[in-house]
């Protein structure tokens, strides 16, 4: 029965990766014969199926950008370059993809803050967990090596040897809970309609602040109803409609 109940089991996830992959060549197929819209629903629909693969939101970044939706094509770019921020392919086209977008703003963080950031994203959370376990086994081996050498130099290069790895594997342990934490609870969003008015207040009768487009990143300060506030690099604030954004 058990024996069963695992070959059962076994069976539907080969399927359900068949069918993943099944679908996934085919929105790979449709982008290759120019079919760009047939591709973005593909791709969707694996994502909607629960696959979140880097090579999905690479792939669907890219189909976006050949239909010319950049908002579009920044977001899952800007997904995909999460997941793999060392992928050389990922970061040009979503360089690129930015140099299309109309507002060109100032970034006005915190230049600390900045540098955290782009220390968060230097690897991927996978890449952190690796170095995390390498640190970690440097680090015994070390200290197994301290508790055997006898001679005094060797032991002093030893010591500082181990405070170096805990420092090490403590930050790559940190940076990696970190990512994760900014993966699962992001509230940074492109805008992906190509003209939004930003309002005084979550209300149509808001007064009119100024005008953004599609592909510019913003951050979630507040929520009402169907409003989000956001907050855009250069400081500038103010509440545009949910539906015009989307989180990354």
């Amino acid at each position: 029965m058990k024996k069963g109940i695992l070959f059962f089991c076994v069976f539907l996830c080969l399927s359900s990766s068949f069918c993943w992959g099944n679908t996934f060549n085919k929105a790979n197929a449709a982008y290759n014969e120019k079919n760009y819209e047939q591709a973005i629903n593909l791709y969707l629909q694996c994502i909607n199926e629960g696959y979140n693969d880097v090579f999905v939101y690479y792939n669907l970044g890219n189909a976006y950008f050949k239909n010319d939706q950049i908002g579009k094509a920044i977001l899952y770019y800007e997904k995909a370059h999460r997941m793999a921020p060392n992928n050389e392919d990922i970061t040009h086209n979503l360089a690129f993809a930015n140099s299309k977008t109309i507002d060109k703003v100032e970034n006005e963080t915190f230049f600390l803050t900045r540098w955290g950031n782009a220390l968060v994203y230097l690897f991927s959370v996978q890449q952190w967990a690796i170095l995390s376990i390498i640190f970690a086994v440097l680090f015994c081996l070390s200290v197994a090596l301290f508790i055997i050498v006898r001679q005094s130099q060797w032991r002093v290069g030893l010591f500082f040897s181990n405070i170096v790895f805990v420092i090490l594997l403590a930050l790559s342990i940190v940076l990696g809970i970190v990512g994760k934490h900014k993966q699962n609870n992001s509230n940074e969003v492109i805008v992906t309609q190509l003209n939004v008015t930003v309002k005084s207040m979550p209300d149509e009768s808001g007064t009119d602040l100024f005008s953004v487009h599609e592909g510019i990143k913003a951050s979630i300060t507040d929520v009402a109803d169907k409003w989000i506030e956001v907050k855009f690099p250069n400081g500038e604030k103010g509440w545009i409609l949910a539906e015009c954004a989307e989180k990354i």
